[in-house]
């Protein structure tokens, strides 16, 4: 099993299984609120338009027909319907594999919407985009907008660990001069939520990746103490004790991993 990819897909399921839940069926907008930014704007290697052309080139004749049909009620939607035009090209674009586009639009009714769900959301789907993307302007596109979603619902739900979780890994798994600042955020969330176990299964993974596989066990222990069902610290505590050794244990944890 690896831990390494898509590690940021697993702590983000939930909100993701919500994301198309939220997707499909239309709700009233919320009145249009300022946004301050906790981060000053970055400068992005490409815009969202090269995206989207990029994109469309993967498209079948038929899903192009879809998007642009859907695109054109979208520019021509009065206020009112923009949240629901957005939600079903944020839905279309996901479901034809392209979530950095699906997350412009995710972001366009964080903007209207203005709520912490609608920001986790965003901040989810770019992502997934950004794991899943090649190009390095378009990864750099979607790390940023990523980040500043995850801060801006932090900042409008403070307790939501999620989303500071998912902010972390992105420091981790896409630094720009090393890994240490999201690991550090990691660490700080241990201390300051000790008993959550997405936290613990998230520094476990650390502890794995970096060979320290006495710590790792130790915290997935403490995570099955609390949940003892939970699968992601039940398969990454089979690894666990496999890396160290422990092939007994290994093979019983092995056992009740659900792939």
């Amino acid at each position: 099993m690896n831990i390494n990819k898509y590690q940021s897909i697993l702590v983000g399921a939930m909100i993701l299984l919500f994301c198309l839940i939220y997707f499909g069926f239309n709700t009233k907008p919320k009145d249009q609120r300022d946004l301050e930014m906790s981060r000053s704007a970055s400068i992005e290697a490409t815009g969202i338009q090269n995206i989207v052309m990029a994109s469309k080139k993967s498209l079948t004749k038929d899903e192009l027909n879809i998007i642009e049909a859907m695109q054109t009620e979208y520019q021509n939607a009065s206020e009112e319907e923009k949240v629901s035009k957005a939600k079903g090209l944020a839905s279309k674009w996901y479901e034809f594999g392209s979530p950095i586009v699906s997350g412009y639009y995710a972001e366009e009714i964080a903007k209207i919407e203005n709520s912490p769900e609608a920001w986790s959301i965003t901040g989810t789907t770019y992502s997934i985009g950004l794991q899943t993307s090649k190009e390095e302007k378009f990864l750099q596109f979607a790390k940023g907008r990523a980040i500043k979603a995850f801060e801006t619902a932090i900042s409008l739900s403070e307790d939501n660990v999620t989303d500071r979780i998912n902010l972390a890994l992105i420091y981790v798994d896409y630094p720009d001069e090393g890994p240490m600042q999201g690991i550090q955020m990691l660490l700080k969330l241990n201390e300051t939520y000790p008993e959550n176990v997405q936290v613990l299964n998230q520094v476990a993974r650390l502890g794995l990746r970096t060979n320290q596989f006495d710590k790792a066990i130790q915290r997935l222990q403490k995570a099955l103490s609390i949940e003892p069902d939970n699968n992601t610290s039940i398969c990454l505590i089979a690894e666990a004790y496999s890396k160290s050794g422990q092939m007994q244990l290994a093979k019983e944890f092995q056992d009740k991993c659900k792939k």
